[in-house]
């Protein structure tokens, strides 16, 4: 449909029955005046442009403007190569119809064009790479749009620059790549985009269809379509599968070893058995996996170009995993990395945003949060009166006094007099250390005496704040520019049972974020479940196209019901 319509307006600016005179710069440049006068451009997917009007005007100038992708009415052979990667933008993440990849073609491939084809070629061209560079570099959202409270630093771009040297580029491909972001799971994860791109254009990977439960062991007719589908994944080694050669019908040996391994891919318990669960990934459209990568693409572009100093804190909430870099690079010899609880879906979820790591507090009182005070702990204590003594809460006043678990202590607190807090020990729920990056949504990281959740593939499970695996190692790595702290001191202080803070020398950034694939160094890529819904209000966002604002945001709201 897209595609019609472009043809359709495209079809606006026809040529004459008669022969007409050999084009003109002059007459385009004309006509390219026009269209920016107009700020409309009618043959492009999303004519306004408003988002491109202050680069076209330095392009292009205020006075006669000389066209910069065709001569004579032609194209020159620089326009021709831009517009092939505008084609090939798909391989990026990016949509090619939303950058008017086919229209331009069709353009291009003209021997003549009117001085109206040739202006509208022209504008829309520059347009296109300058809306595509900008999209690689920054995203095609901006983060703020989706995450209003993730604040990241978003470094200067010279699209009009990158544009003036694919004027005269017999290679774009340099300069699309040099806009994208430098990172190696960055670039994996382009490398799985084309693959899936492949994948989902073979047509031999049948749709699988599994009629009860599979067990190992069991002979079924859906067998040699999974192993297929194994093989081209990558879970299984080719040709061998399942200890036989061929196309056996019996579910067996390294075929289950090949679904234990797309299992762990996909967040799910690696039993090698395909229920309910399993079957669904399994016949999920590989179409629709390379859009989960472009979209996890986009989150990547919203980062800074350059991890800094000192490097930061990541936590991918749909991965359930926290990495901590140890230096600018992001390759895996260099991170820290731990599995992580987070809020629980979808009454509970950590919110996306960023701060700055400032101080640890070792042993620390756990303050309950209101929220949390009036739904269980009073309700439990209420009925239990030995309920806040046995699991080490006291009531303190809101001027500091400790007011002990007396009934009239519980009225205070219910009366909003007094709050409930948690002595540090065995039984706190922060366990033995705490990371405070103040914002506004109280959300920290801390340790947890509840250990059996970080062996679940899928941890949302608390109520906002980061739960730690190894909360001793990132102290650790965190101190070690500090020769007292290291780790035996660590594992003093986190048992010690009063409360001590320490500063870091200096703080480091922590980002909150939601990436639901993850591809890895030895090649394989993890896909994660949408738990918040937040790549599903990105793709709406998406689809409201150029240019994208804060109004789209709105739209998006009522729209979906995200919040």
């Amino acid at each position: 449909m897209v595609v019609a319509t472009l043809a359709l307006a495209a079809d606006a600016f026809v040529l004459p029955a008669q022969p007409i005179a050999r084009v003109t710069d002059a007459t385009t440049s004309d006509a390219i005046m026009a269209i920016l006068a107009s700020g409309r451009l009618p043959t492009s997917r999303w004519p306004l442009l408003t988002d491109v009007r202050a680069d076209l005007r330095l392009l292009y100038g205020t006075g006669a403007a000389v066209p910069l992708w065709s001569t004579g009415g032609a194209a020159t052979a620089s326009a021709r190569v831009v517009v092939e990667q505008l084609g090939l933008l798909s391989y990026r993440g990016l949509e090619p119809g939303d950058y008017d990849a086919d229209s331009l073609r069709s353009f291009a491939r003209r021997e003549f064009m009117s001085p109206q084809v040739a202006a509208a070629f022209d504008v829309g061209l520059t347009s296109a790479s300058l809306r595509a560079l900008r999209g690689l570099r920054h995203g095609q959202i901006a983060v703020r749009d989706a995450h209003a409270a993730l604040q990241l630093a978003r470094e200067p771009y010279d699209a009009v620059a990158a544009v003036r040297v694919l004027q005269t580029s017999v290679n774009p491909a340099t300069q699309f790549d040099m806009a994208e972001p430098p990172f190696v799971h960055y670039r994996m994860l382009k490398d799985a985009l084309a693959r899936y791109h492949a994948l989902a254009g073979d047509t031999s990977l049948a749709q699988i269809t599994f009629n009860r439960p599979l067990r190992p062991g069991a002979i079924d007719h859906a067998v040699p379509a999974l192993r297929r589908l194994l093989v081209a994944l990558g879970d299984l080694r080719a040709p061998m599968a399942g200890g036989i050669v061929g196309d056996s019908s019996r579910y067996a040996s390294l075929l289950v070893a090949g679904v234990r391994r797309f299992q762990r891919r996909h967040g799910l318990p690696d039993d090698g058995v395909i229920g309910a669960g399993t079957r669904a990934r399994l016949t999920v459209p590989m179409s629709t996996r390379a859009t989960q990568i472009a979209l996890t693409m986009e989150r990547w572009r919203w980062l800074p170009q350059r991890l800094g100093e000192p490097p930061p804190i990541i936590v991918n909430v749909p991965a359930f995993r926290l990495h901590a870099f140890t230096s600018s690079s992001d390759s895996e010899s260099g991170i820290l990395g731990m599995n992580v609880v987070v809020g629980q879906a979808p009454k509970h979820r950590t919110p996306i945003f960023s701060g700055s790591l400032r101080h640890l507090i070792f042993s620390p009182y756990w303050d309950v949060p209101p929220s949390i005070m009036h739904k269980e702990i009073l309700p439990k204590a209420y009925r239990d009166r030995g309920f806040l003594a046995r699991e080490d809460f006291e009531v303190v006043s809101n001027s500091g006094t400790v007011l002990g678990t007396s009934a009239s202590a519980l009225n205070a607190a219910a009366a909003g007099r007094a709050r409930i807090r948690q002595r540090p020990g065995m039984k706190n729920a922060l366990g033995g250390v705490k990371f405070v990056f103040p914002n506004s949504f109280n959300v920290y990281m801390h340790d947890t005496p509840t250990q059996k959740l970080f062996s679940r593939p899928r941890r949302d499970a608390s109520h906002g704040c980061i739960r730690l695996a190894e909360p001793a190692r990132l102290a650790a790595m965190l101190l070690r520019d500090q020769p007292a702290w290291d780790s035996a001191a660590v594992a003093s202080a986190m048992s010690a049972g009063t409360p001590r803070q320490v500063n870091l020398t200096r703080p480091v950034p922590v980002f909150i974020v939601y990436a639901t694939v993850v591809a890895r160094e030895d090649g394989s890529v993890f896909f994660f479940d949408d738990i918040y819904g937040h790549d599903r209000a990105l793709t709406a966002l998406l689809r409201h196209g150029y240019p994208y604002g804060r109004s789209a945001r709105s739209r998006l709201a009522i729209e979906t019901n995200v919040r």
